[in-house]
């Protein structure tokens, strides 16, 4: 009870990292850019001091790349610095309230989930089975998603919370659960390691690492209101079941642990539906188990009291899986796992692009990352010594129930590794057998004696100092906040100001603020992945050259979803061939659109498709954000996608024996190349000076402000004239071409907080909708209009929400 208790005060004061650093105040921007000046200024000093005569212009920009250099080299120190100016501003007299927000993008679903249950009693009004219907989803149709109990233990934390404090919103509220879930992790694993018989030390080192591991921080902190606790706390409870169940005991132990396993894991599947992955692990251990009791042991009757281990945990999970859902649910959640399975492995290529390419933690990883994020080096050669050890002993005794636990411990460990190499999310599962061989091996050199002396203990108090100082380092870098009070009020503005039925067409990122914060619907979102046609139009959407074709596609997405490509298809035409048609109707009207399709369907089908592409005006709004343009790779991913091309080498047996592997960098390589290659898009080139018209940027480019050529002499941008230039006149979008051109890329000058800024790219993405919409505001489009411009005092965080006008 001690032990568990200390680790809980210590779990719950690390992951609560995020209030202490007030990381969602407006303090914590005001203290970044404090401390960024402060550091800016004492550099230029020193260029200024060892070259006086150095033109301002100049010295400034040196200080700038020295700030950057130092901002990584010194990140520990810079973050510290920044930490305490925050806290003295935060206890300023007058500061405002502390503000607590969510991690990430996901929170935010299960929030407004959360937030149904305060409403209505209900997380959705519509639930069959294993799914509920969420109508902001896909629109404008709604999704079905898999059932959770995870709003309602947000809801029970909000509940018990507001017991101490009754004006708690629901967002802080729900912000503790996953420190509420790490205390029964911390249990779990406690009650694990007992029963392998280990000491209190090394269950308190093992635990430590478990719930201090990077990854376990990140996805367990004050905040992170995701499923993610879950994998760590069921797996480490099936974990012990499968241990006491598979072990040597009486028949009557075996069957009633058998029993509880099947009984965890169905609850497992009401948090997480990934649950059959369990499912398939205690198969594998009662197999292994059953075979290494009939063929090494020679024990018959205990091989087949595991293979019943099998037959009564499959039927009790069966049963309240289905007594919960229903028999063909039972099934179809299985189906469903096979399902994505075949994604990464069959051969052929997708006719859309694959959004789940896009996101990070589903990329494949390497040995050093999964080790940084399991725990370090230490960890890894420490779980290794433990798994050595465990095994020594198996083979001196293997008749005992220690052979049949390292056999469990081992399949865990090979399983869920293998995992890891798939996917960043899998290494979470992969530190739960890391730490409890780490334990293990803990266990050991702590029972050294030197005399009457315990050797070890010396050794377990440091690596508790290790582990407790990597995690408060750790918790610094690891978290990434995006939501902050600019997104919340932007998405208030929303909330406010617009149709309840409107849909607010952006990226996929930000799905989930949407539905959370403003309640309007979304195309796609990061729990609709696969509807990886919408990624296509949104994409060409924002790179549209013309922003009636932009109009169009969004009249067509937001009334009928893919529906009219769907439709073409289905009246014979290839689907590359049905795009390219959409694409070229989506800026004519009615009527211009009916004389296209002549000829190519018939009068019927045209009237079928336009009532779809142009006979609805839905409420329709675009949001465009920082992270949205700087990444501008992935919309050229999506928009460029060559379908023709693909649809060539599907249907050619030797082009496809020329596929990549699907998850090999020439994979990715492959597909670029399909397109033409990735765009060209430049980092700000900031103002060095101006002469009289002489704009004079970073690269050597150099604009002038009277003829608006542009000429730039750069080693990494090369020397000559830039193909045009777009910049602001009169309050509208000009593009000057520069007669002597050279190069074949543009250059987009703006203004930002009163300065010029200059940014080389690619002529179509200078001249892309996305573009015009953030640099320039929307300025003179007729079809869009500024609801919402704002951005935080740093300038890092730019949110532009613009109506699309109809008519």
């Amino acid at each position: 009870m001690v032990a568990w208790l200390i680790l809980a005060l210590l779990s719950c004061y690390v992951r609560l990292y995020p209030l202490r650093s007030h990381m969602w105040d407006d303090a914590r921007e005001q203290a970044t850019m404090m401390v960024i000046y402060n550091i800016k200024q004492t550099l230029l000093k020193e260029i200024m001091d060892e070259a006086p005569t150095m033109p301002p212009a100049l010295a400034n920009h040196l200080a700038e790349e020295k700030l950057n250099e130092t901002m990584h080299s010194q990140n520990q120190k810079v973050l510290a610095a920044i930490d305490r100016v925050t806290l003295s501003l935060a206890q300023q007299p007058g500061a405002p309230p502390e503000k607590i927000y969510l991690l990430e993008s996901d929170p935010y679903d299960f929030y407004n989930l959360t937030e149904n249950i305060v409403n209505t009693g209900r997380m959705a009004k519509v639930i069959k089975g294993s799914k509920y219907f969420n109508p902001l989803m896909v629109a404008p149709f709604g999704y079905w998603q898999p059932f959770t109990l995870h709003p309602y233990w947000g809801f029970v934390i909000y509940k018990f919370l507001q017991l101490f404090d009754p004006n708690i919103s629901l967002m802080s509220a729900v912000a503790y659960t996953p420190l509420f879930t790490y205390l029964f992790i911390l249990a779990a694993f406690l009650w694990v390691c007992r029963i392998l018989n280990f000491s209190v030390v090394a269950s308190f080192v093992g635990a430590l690492f478990l719930v201090m591991a990077p990854i376990n921080l990140k996805r367990g902190a004050l905040g992170w209101y995701r499923t993610d606790p879950y994998n760590i706390l069921f797996p480490l409870l099936l974990l012990g079941c499968l241990f006491l169940a598979l072990r040597p005991a009486s028949k009557k132990e075996g069957y009633i642990w058998s029993v509880i396993f099947g009984v965890v894991l169905s609850i497992y599947a009401l948090f997480w539906q990934g649950w059959g992955f369990s499912f398939f692990i205690g198969m594998a251990c009662g197999l292994c188990v059953a075979a290494y009791n009939f063929f090494i042991k020679k024990d018959r009757p205990h091989a087949r009291q595991n293979l019943l281990f099998l037959g009564l945990f499959t039927g009790t999970t069966l049963l309240l899986v289905s007594m919960c859902f229903s028999v063909h649910d039972f099934f179809i959640l299985f189906k469903e796992g096979f399902g994505e399975l075949m994604k990464f492995t069959h051969r052929g290529l997708d006719l859309w692009p694959n959004q789940f390419m896009t996101v990070g933690e589903l990329k494949r990883t390497t040995l050093p990352s999964i080790t940084t994020s399991a725990g370090g080096a230490v960890l890894m050669l420490l779980a290794f010594g433990g798994w050595c050890y465990s095994l020594r002993m198996s083979l001196q005794a293997f008749r005992q129930p220690k052979a049949i636990d390292t056999l469990i411990l081992t399949v865990f460990l090979v399983v869920t590794m293998a995992l890891s190499f798939i996917g960043e999310r899998f290494i979470l599962f992969a530190t739960i057998p890391l730490s409890i061989l780490a334990a293990a091996a803990v266990n050991r050199f702590v029972s050294l004696r030197v005399g009457p002396l315990l050797a070890g203990l010396p050794l377990a108090g440091l690596l508790i100092a290790l582990v407790l100082f990597n995690a408060s380092r750790d918790i610094r870098t690891i978290l990434t906040p995006i939501f902050n009070s600019t997104w919340d009020e932007a998405l208030t503005k929303i909330k406010t100001d617009t149709p309840s039925d409107s849909v607010i067409n952006t990226w996929w990122a930000p799905g989930h603020f949407i539905k959370g914060v403003a309640h309007r619907s979304v195309p796609f979102d990061g729990a609709s992945l696969d509807q990886s046609a919408v990624g296509f139009w949104m994409a060409n959407m924002f790179l549209s050259q013309d922003e009636g074709q932009a109009r169009g596609i969004l009249r067509m997405l937001n009334s009928s979803g893919n529906k009219p490509a769907e439709y073409l298809v289905q009246c014979g035409l290839k689907l590359s061939d049905a795009t390219t048609l959409l694409l070229a109707i989506a800026s004519e009207t009615k009527a211009q659109a009916a004389e296209t399709l002549k000829g190519i369907i018939s009068d019927e089908q045209i009237r079928t498709l336009l009532s779809m592409t142009h006979d609805k005006i839905p409420h329709s709004y675009v949001l465009v954000y920082t992270e949205l343009v700087d990444d501008n790779l992935m919309l050229a991913f999506n928009g460029h996608w060559n379908i023709k091309k693909i649809e060539e080498i599907n249907a050619n047996p030797e082009l496809l024996k020329d596929v990549p592997n699907r998850n090999s960098h020439e994979f990715i390589d492959f597909l670029w190349n399909t397109m033409g290659g990735p765009p060209r898009y430049s980092d700000a080139l900031g103002l060095l000076g101006q002469n009289n018209n002489q704009l004079v940027f970073r690269e050597n480019l150099t604009v002038d402000l009277s003829t608006m050529d542009a000429h730039i002499q750069s080693a990494q941008y090369g020397e000559g004239e830039p193909l045009s230039v777009f910049y602001l006149k009169d309050n509208k979008i000009v593009e000057h071409v520069n007669p002597e051109g050279s190069l074949n890329y543009s250059v987009l000058l703006y203004q930002e907080d009163g300065q010029y800024v200059a940014r080389l790219m690619d002529h179509s993405l200078a001249n892309s909708l996305i573009m015009k919409l953030y640099y320039f505001d929307g300025a003179g489009l007729k079809y869009f209009k500024p609801l919402v411009l704002s951005h935080d005092i740093t300038g890092r965080t730019r949110i532009k929400v613009f109506k699309v006008i109809y008519n």
